[in-house]
């Protein structure tokens, strides 16, 4: 029956309706609320103390105030001990206002239905908590205004050493916080602050909580499909830290928690403690383990959700698959296939996209490559069109922004790699097929990618015309040093020094300088003169960037290197240790140009030459 609401009280005055209002009710109403201002001002100063943590002041005003031990102090109807814990201060003034109090004025609520012990998780008060514990042990079963015991209020504040404590001693009595909405608020809470250890021990405690929605329709899993940096793919690591990863083993007892909810293990509040042992290494230490209890988690909710009826897990399963497709968390997705073959199927109701169509959408190779592993499956998963009748190769298409890849020359030799790859496993008659709008992929790729390509080019000419510059800088010089040689020539024109070690260290080096800014400038001028079409950002153009920087790179060491034994020769004879100095300063701009260019030279040659992104993840087949 729905709620009804009597005129009469709208307006504040219980019994009187609104023509019956009266100057007289309205100046209570207002004194009522003087009154109020009143108290808080009368209690500022209790206010001011509590924030600071001044047990002295507080003494004094509850010896001369003894109401002021349970008055409400601020508008939110605030305790001093709400705001004690909440300012965290002083441990001693919380332990004194606790002592004085009685148990029931431990239960004492603000405007939001916040108990202390609310404030102590949400503030992340361990010792608060367990002071407020050991006297009333009812505590964390109160719930606040949003049907929240103060373990959701440690979890959704991100607090982890409070929701520990908090779990050890959150009972199984009603109300009931393992289950229903409440339990599944509290695992996504704790997902979302990626406390997911403690999320996969209440799981596996509590298996039906993969079944249930919170209040607002979200479920374990899509909070889970959600966290990309939670799982091994969403984590950009660089190859040093890689090794590290590879080498670094977890003790299986923090990756997997046991116990159940009413008694929970001892490791949950120390296991962290337990694994300090790696000095430096400690952050690579929790970024595996969060992975290994991430995909743990992912696989027990997957395994819950695929033991129900069929129309539910579909319902279940279809937008965490989504979700993960878009974001490249390929681990749950194979999850999800394994647990519910049926999966590779499900397609969402607006564009009616599949999980290979998101992945070539949103350019998720690691998700795409899982095509490898369904055996005969993918041609005919292949064979399916969206809703506006693109097939996968129209999606490979379209344009896909990355902040993965620098240089709009780069991004647009990915997106061609994109297309190739799809191209290569489509039907032969889906090259030639007309979407909705009677475009062949083909011509929605070059109508998509029409900006990319002139920026390419841009950046590839501007590149191009700086390097030129220099590497015809180079040329000049050192080109003009093989005829003013060290040292002079005797009347022969032969060099005085030409049987000298350091002599001949100049010729060479001055010669292989020349060679190579030549070859450089030459690699560059083609660059500058390409007719810039769609398939020259696939190979031709980053390879004669490539070969541009590596020679002019070497071709400015070596015209140090002239440089350096030139001097040498000269100064030897009066300064005996000057190639010392020289040879170190001729290194600041060899490590200079190293450190500017290498990362970009990589790159390239690693898209361009390296090996393909597109293979499949693992052997077996998941479907």
């Amino acid at each position: 029956m729905e709620d009804t609401v009597d005129p009469s009280t709208t307006t504040g005055q219980k019994g009187l309706s609104e023509d019956e209002i009266t100057p007289d009710s309205q100046s209570r109403n207002h004194a009522g609320t003087e009154d109020k201002h009143q108290d808080y001002i009368k209690y500022l100063q209790l206010y001011n103390a509590a924030v600071k943590g001044d047990w002295g002041i507080t003494k004094s005003i509850l010896e001369s105030d003894p109401n002021a031990l349970t008055a409400k102090i601020t508008s939110h109807s605030d305790t001093a001990l709400h705001i004690a814990i909440q300012s965290g201060k002083s441990r001693k003034l919380v332990q004194e206002l606790i002592n004085l109090m009685s148990k029931a004025s431990l239960e004492v609520k603000d405007k939001r239905g916040h108990t202390p012990l609310h404030y102590a998780g949400m503030a992340g008060n361990t010792e608060a908590a367990k002071m407020l514990v050991k006297k009333n042990s009812r505590l964390p079963l109160l719930l606040n205004s949003y049907n929240e015991t103060p373990l959701h209020s440690a979890a959704a504040y991100g607090h982890k050493e409070a929701v520990s404590f908090l779990l050890s001693v959150t009972n199984n009595e009603d109300p009931f916080p393992f289950s229903g909405k409440s339990g599944v608020k509290l695992v996504n809470y704790l997902i979302i602050a990626d406390f997911y250890g403690i999320a996969l021990h209440l799981v596996k405690s509590y298996p039906k909580l993969a079944l249930e929605r919170d209040n607002l329709g979200h479920y374990a899993l899509s909070t889970l499909a959600q966290k990309n940096h939670a799982f091994a793919s969403g984590s950009n690591l660089g190859w040093f830290q890689r090794l590290l990863y590879k080498c670094i083993s977890l003790k299986q007892d923090h990756v997997i928690q046991t116990g159940d909810a009413e008694n929970p293990p001892e490791r949950l509040e120390n296991y962290l403690e337990e694994s300090k042992q790696y000095g430096f290494l400690q952050h690579i230490y929790d970024l595996k383990l969060m992975h290994k209890q991430a995909l743990e988690l992912a696989k027990i909710l997957c395994a819950e959700v695929a033991k129900g009826q069929w129309t539910e897990v579909m319902n279940l399963l279809g937008a965490p698959l989504r979700s993960a497709a878009e974001l490249g968390i390929h681990e749950v997705v194979v999850e999800i296939m394994e647990a519910f073959p049926y999966s590779v199927w499900l397609r969402d109701s607006q564009k009616s996209h599949n999980v290979f169509h998101l992945a070539v959408l949103h350019r998720k190779e690691k998700v795409f490559n899982l095509l490898y592993q369904t055996s005969l499956q993918k041609h005919f998963l292949m064979a399916l069109k969206d809703n506006t009748r693109n097939n996968i190769l129209h999606l490979a298409g379209k344009l896909e922004p990355s902040n993965k890849i620098s240089g709009a020359a780069l991004q647009m030799q990915r997106e061609l790699q994109w297309f190739r790859e799809v191209e290569k496993v489509v039907q032969p008659s889906y090259k030639k097929m007309r979407n909705q709008d009677g475009k062949t992929p083909r011509e929605v790729f070059s109508e998509d990618h029409k900006e990319l390509v002139i920026a390419g080019e841009e950046w590839m000419k501007n590149t191009a015309s700086s390097c030129t510059v220099v590497a015809a800088l180079v040329a000049t010089v050192v080109f003009s040093a093989a005829f003013t040689v060290p040292g002079g020539n005797n009347s022969d024109g032969i060099p005085f020094f030409l049987s000298d070690v350091p002599f001949m260290i100049f010729a060479i080096s001055d010669a292989l300088a020349l060679f190579t800014s030549s070859t450089s400038v030459l690699m560059f001028l083609g660059m500058l003169t390409s007719r810039y079409s769609e398939e020259d950002f696939l190979r031709a153009l980053p390879m004669r960037l490539s070969i541009g920087l590596i020679t002019l790179f070497f071709s400015i060491v070596s015209m140090l290197a002239a440089f350096s034994s030139a001097l040498h020769i000269v100064l030897v004879h009066r300064i005996g240790w000057i190639a010392v100095p020289i040879g170190l300063m001729a290194c600041v701009p060899v490590t200079l140009f190293a450190f500017l260019q290498f990362p970009l030279l990589l790159q390239i040659i690693s898209s361009t030459f390296g090996p393909s992104i597109f293979h499949p993840q693992r052997k077996e087949s998941i479907y």
